[in-house]
């Protein structure tokens, strides 16, 4: 009889080693084939779209796909620690840099900016919450009629001058208009509350404590970084003054994924100032929007997300898919790519959906 069980035993375990094994190896080929996956679909749009940039797919903490295309610049292949302009993807930052300082009760989200300039008009009836979910009605200094120069070095209380004499768009908290300039008076707020400079309150407070090593504002003279492109010609020169806390952040697809981390691990923002974040605050169709993020249903499932694009060639897109703990990050050095349709296909290939097809523009 024992030995009966003896035998019974190591038959046991014998079974368990080998499905422990299948499993294993089930996963790394799963893993495989999701890379490949993406791999051919990124080729596809390399001929198709002439594609050139770097993509990161992450879920559960683990990067699941990241790898570069093209050139980021003359003889410089991109790759996952090329460093691009991120443009309006600075907006997710600023964001939660509002929300430290709420959580530190420096400031609350619905305090009116007059508090903070006290010159500018209706002031008082437009608050924090407004400019960060573009509700506020101030006008976009980038839009054509303010005939903005991108190549000369501004103040940012300089860039809240060009709109200050124009009218609202319409009552505050009562419509959505995407404003860079909301995102670049928040800026200011950060600076006059926390007394350093946004860049500095940036470096100390997100990318110190998310293990952002590769992000920053200026480059130093002979580190690499990409170049944007317009139709394959390199796009023009724009000083790094010229967006501010709307879109001057230069980061990685890597860095940008240590950031998404830190989110998800509430090591920057407690839960529920993520909550608030992925909350639609203000929606006009087809667009709903949090704080510092687009909130979504991309494919049935909750989401939130960002494009970037920056008018010297940058092109950029990030979703994240909130319960699925999935981020899809596309970087893209040629203004002519459509990252959003890049980003949703990739986000097909991994939840095994069809791909999309469309040719949504940003």
């Amino acid at each position: 009889m024992k030995k009966f069980l003896k035998i019974f035993a190591i038959t046991i375990l014998v079974i368990v080693i080998v499905s422990i094994g299948a499993l294993l190896l089930f996963g790394r080929n799963n893993h495989s084939n999701l890379s490949g996956s993406i791999s051919d679909k990124i080729d596809q749009y390399l001929t198709n779209e002439k594609f050139q940039g770097t993509v990161l797919i992450a879920k559960e903490g683990e990067i699941l796909f990241t790898k570069g295309y093209g050139l980021a610049a003359t003889d410089l292949p991109n790759n996952p620690s090329t460093l691009y302009q991120i443009a309006s993807l600075s907006k997710t930052f600023t964001a939660v840099a509002i929300m430290q300082l709420v959580e530190k009760e420096l400031l609350n989200v619905d305090n009116p900016i007059s508090q903070y300039f006290p010159d500018f008009p209706n002031g008082e009836s437009i608050t924090i919450s407004h400019l960060l979910s573009h509700s506020s009605g101030i006008p976009d200094y980038l839009k054509p009629n303010f005939k903005f120069d991108y190549s000369k070095e501004w103040n940012p209380n300089d860039i809240v001058k060009t709109v200050s004499n124009s009218e609202l768009e319409f009552t505050p908290g009562k419509s959505f208009s995407y404003s860079n300039t909301g995102y670049v008076m928040l800026g200011l707020i950060v600076e006059k509350v926390s007394g350093q400079s946004y860049a500095n309150y940036i470096e100390e407070h997100i990318f110190k404590p998310s293990n952002m090593l590769n992000s920053m504002f200026t480059v130093s003279a002979g580190i690499p970084k990409a170049e944007g492109h317009i139709k394959g010609e390199v796009g023009p020169v724009m000083h790094n003054s010229a967006a501010f806390a709307a879109g001057d952040i230069i980061s990685t697809v890597e860095d940008l994924e240590r950031f998404d981390r830190a989110l998800r691990n509430h090591a920057l923002i407690s839960k529920e100032s993520s909550e608030l974040m992925s909350m639609t605050h203000a929606k006009k169709f087809p667009s709903q929007y949090g704080y510092g993020w687009y909130t979504q249903d991309v494919m049935g499932k909750k989401a939130v997300g960002h494009p970037g694009g920056y008018p010297s060639g940058f092109r950029h897109y990030v979703t994240r898919l909130m319960d699925e703990e999935l981020t899809v990050i596309v970087l893209s050095n040629e203004m002519t790519v459509n990252s959003k349709k890049i980003n949703r296909n990739l986000t097909s290939i991994v939840l095994q959906q069809p791909i999309w097809i469309w040719e949504e523009k940003l």
